[in-house]
Parts: C-alpha cells; structure tokens; sequence
C-alpha cells in the first residue's frame, strides 16, 4: 500500500536508443550540483514501450543531455511525450546528443494501449469516504503476486476470472 522514498532511478540513454518510451515529465530543475558545475535536468518517469528495456519503468529520474532539456521543458505537468530516442549529429570532439524523434500511428496505437492498461491512481471517494475495495486478486494468488504480474497478464486474469 506505501512505498519508500526513492532517489530516483539513473538512465542509460545508450541502452533506450530506438526505443519507444512515454515520458512524463514532473519538473524542470535548477541548481543541481554535478562534477562539471551548476546544471538543470529534466525530473521525469520514462516508461520503455519496446527495445531491450522494453517494460522497464525509470520513475523520477533526471535528465542532464541538453537537446533532451530543450524537447521536453514545455511538457512539465501536461501530457506524456511520446517519441523514439534517437541521436543527432555530433559537433567534432563530442558525441552525438540524444534526441526525441518523432512517432508514427503504430506507435501511438502501442502507446494508448499501454496507457490504458495502467493502474489508475488512489483516488479517495468524493464524500471522504474510502475507495471501494478492489476484489481478491484471480488464482488463488496474493495481492502482491498478482502486482508482480504484467499489466496485460493481469488484465486476461481478470477477464477469465
């Protein structure tokens, strides 16, 4: 029911290359102090829809690539992104930034399933009262076993239960 603080979790953006993610971004932040000085980041949740990390969620993690940055400062607190991580052109002696490309129907198609199998958040009822109890997870199985499970494996679980 309650989760311990967390720092954050780090990300590869090498290990993301070409994958379709939804980002949500929480906040743009300033001040962060670093080896190489003073720099902003971008505190988001990525959700890795495919590629090698696909399924894998990186929650309140910070972003410190500059055309990252600049791609993702409007969306703070709105609409998750949707893109591909990709990479542009390096300038000489650098490596080439990351960068978010576009999506295609197919993607937005993956993207919305993927949204729409998500928990919803705890919400209490209107009148203060508490939320209706969710019904005994299918199988025989404990509530967290049944968490550990994929959303779509829960999903047919519920539906043949």
């Amino acid at each position: 029911m309650f989760q311990q603080p967390s720092q954050g979790d780090r990300i590869d953006m090498n290990e993301l290359l070409g994958s379709l993610v939804l980002i949500w971004v929480r906040e743009l932040r300033e001040g962060i102090t670093t080896p190489y000085g003073d720099r902003e980041a971008i505190a988001c949740d990525v959700h890795c829809l495919d590629g090698p990390k696909g399924g894998e969620k990186f929650e309140n993690a910070l972003i410190f690539q500059g055309a990252l940055i600049g791609s993702l400062r409007s969306a703070a607190g709105g609409n998750p992104v949707l893109a591909r991580i990709g990479q542009g052109t390096a300038k000489p002696g650098q490596n080439p930034p990351f960068i978010l490309l576009p999506y295609n129907d197919a993607d937005a198609a993956l993207a919305t399933g993927y949204i729409q199998r998500m928990p919803k958040p705890f919400q209490a009822a209107a009148n203060g009262a508490a939320p209706a109890a969710e019904p005994p997870p299918p199988g025989g199985m404990t509530a967290e076993q049944f968490a550990a499970l994929p959303p779509e494996v829960q999903e047919l679980l519920r539906q043949t239960a």
